[in-house]
C-alpha cells in the first residue's frame, strides 16, 4: 500500500517535471538550469535536489514520463478496439502527439549521449520503455496481420517503421526550424503512403507506358 509520505513525493516530482517540461519547451534544456525549474515550480533549490540529482535526471523523468503516458493511452485507447483501422489512426496521433511534445528533449539526450555526458543507467531506462512502446505498436499491427488487414511480415520492424516515419516528420521540423507543421495534414499523407504506398500499379507499368518504349 502507498503511504502518504510516498504520494506526497510522487506530488512534487510531478509539478517538477511539469514546470521542467513547460521550461524545456519554451526554451532548451541547455538554456534552463535547476534554479529555474526551482521557480517554475514554486520549490527552492535545495527542495529539486531532494528528489532529482541533477537536472540530466529531470530530463529522464519528464521523457520516462511522457512514454509512460504514451504506453497508456496505446492499451486504453487502442489495443483491444474491435476496429483496427480506427486504432491504428488512434496509435498515429498519439505517437504524433508525443514526438511533438517530447521531440526536442530526445535531441538534448542524443547531445548528452554522443558527447559522453549521458548516464548509462538513464539512457538504458529510457530505451527500455521506448522498447515497450514499440513492442505495443507492434501488438496492435500483430492483431492487423492476423486479420488479414496488415501485410504479413514481421510486426515489430513494421511497427519501428510507423515509428520513425512518424518520428522523422517531427525532428525534421524541428532541426531545419520548419514552422509549426499541420498534425491532420502529416497524419493523412502518412495513412496515404502506409495504405497506398510510393508506386503506381504495384510498380507495373501501364498499357500506355508500354506503348510507348
Amino acid at each position: 500500500m502507498t503511504t502518504r509520505r510516498e504520494l506526497e513525493r510522487e506530488f512534487r516530482k510531478e509539478l517538477i517535471a511539469r514546470a521542467a517540461h513547460r521550461l524545456f519547451s519554451s526554451s532548451s534544456y541547455e538554456a534552463i538550469t535547476v534554479e529555474d525549474i526551482a521557480r517554475g515550480a514554486e520549490f527552492g533549490k535545495g527542495t529539486i535536489y531532494q528528489y532529482f540529482a541533477s537536472k540530466e535526471e529531470i530530463l529522464a523523468y519528464v521523457v520516462c514520463r511522457g512514454i509512460n503516458r504514451l504506453c497508456r493511452d496505446i492499451e486504453e485507447q487502442c489495443l483491444g478496439q474491435p476496429d483496427i483501422r480506427s486504432a491504428l489512426n488512434t496509435l498515429m496521433a498519439l505517437q504524433y502527439r508525443f514526438h511533438r511534445e517530447h521531440g526536442h528533449l530526445f535531441l538534448s539526450l542524443l547531445r548528452r549521449k554522443l558527447d559522453g555526458s549521458l548516464d548509462p543507467e538513464l539512457f538504458n531506462v529510457i530505451r527500455q520503455k521506448l522498447k515497450k512502446k514499440t513492442e505495443l505498436t507492434a501488438t496492435l499491427l500483430e492483431q492487423g496481420i492476423r486479420a488479414g488487414i496488415f501485410v504479413p511480415v514481421d510486426s515489430y520492424k513494421l511497427a519501428r517503421i510507423l515509428e520513425n516515419v512518424i518520428k522523422g516528420f517531427i525532428l525534421e521540423d524541428m532541426e531545419k526550424r520548419f514552422p509549426e507543421a499541420d498534425a491532420e495534414q502529416d497524419l493523412e499523407f502518412i495513412r496515404l503512403v502506409l495504405s497506398e504506398g510510393i508506386m503506381l500499379h504495384g510498380g507495373r507499368k501501364t498499357n500506355g507506358e508500354a506503348k510507348e518504349q
